[in-house]
């Protein structure tokens, strides 16, 4: 049951069994804390490695939402969602970190751009360099061929325009969707487009309710003047071969609830082909390491 007090902006944080990072993240959240009232809430996928115990045990202002089973990000994420009661959200990844002001840029970007549904920050890998983290929705000659040489040449021309790789970030601009890892969304968006698809258990969520978002005339931002650490990986702790898989699984669903109703559901075994060869040369690179 949600909290009856207001807040302009809950965090929300899904964690499975990264103990670690989770520590690091709710610490950096209080050390840079936003100035506008807020709350955190954890939302833990039944974690084994302590936790929840540890979100008790020694953080006892934040709420802390224990699931029976690892229902997946997009679920955990909805019933979180559900107990907050706020003007924004904050949909944080465990493996990451905030750097000083950045949340509180982020909410006043929102406050000033009215029109705005989601925005990402600027996102860092481990090592300090920029994360590509907005992306645009590719057409599926750019797709495919991204999904075919990505493993093999991870820097070829379709998966740079995907990626927008070649586009400057050092002021905010529209993009087509931002990492889940890190966005900041107005409720009055989601209300309107419907909370995050739960049939994706993890992965391509981030895509989708950006999608949705534009289908409905809200915005997404990418929004350089906040940044946040991402240890990439942290939170999902799966290999490289199951999370591809998962990958795959997760983008035959998108384009199967978001195009089956046009002319472009007649690519869809092109889209199975290409997909399971993503796997087998992601297998294929798994076994050459």
């Amino acid at each position: 049951m949600a909290d009856n007090s207001f807040f302009i902006l809950s965090i929300i944080i899904v964690s499975y069994n990264s103990i670690s990072y989770l520590k690091e993240c709710i610490d950096s959240l209080y050390r840079f804390r936003p100035r506008f009232d807020f709350e955190i809430i954890v939302a833990d996928n039944a974690s084994t490695d302590g936790s929840a115990e540890l979100v008790r045990k020694n953080y006892p202002s934040v709420r802390l939402i224990i699931n029976e089973k690892n229902l997946g990000f997009s679920a955990a994420n909805n019933i979180a969602i559900k107990n907050s009661n706020s003007k924004y959200l904050l949909l944080i990844n465990s493996d990451c970190e905030v750097f000083e002001k950045s949340i509180d840029n982020m909410v006043i970007f929102m406050e000033q751009n009215i029109h705005t549904g989601i925005m990402g920050p600027k996102i860092k890998n481990t090592d300090g360099s920029i994360q590509l983290s907005c992306r645009q929705f590719p057409s599926f000659f750019d797709a495919g061929m991204h999904t075919i040489l990505h493993n093999i040449a991870p820097d070829n021309r379709f998966t740079r325009r995907y990626k927008l790789a070649d586009v400057g970030r050092n002021e905010p601009f529209e993009v087509d969707w931002v990492s889940g890892s890190c966005m900041l969304i107005k409720r009055e968006a989601l209300n309107d487009t419907g909370l995050m698809d739960e049939r994706y258990f993890m992965y391509v969520e981030d895509t989708d309710i950006c999608f949705q978002m534009w289908k409905k005339g809200w915005k997404v931002i990418y929004y350089p003047f906040a940044q946040v650490l991402h240890h990439i990986g942290g939170s999902t702790g799966r290999s490289r071969v199951s999370s591809s898989v998962r990958m795959q699984k997760s983008v035959l669903y998108f384009f199967r609830k978001n195009y089956r109703k046009t002319w472009r559901v007649i690519l869809l075994p092109i889209v199975v082909l290409v997909l399971g060869i993503r796997i087998f040369l992601t297998f294929i690179k798994n076994l050459l390491k």
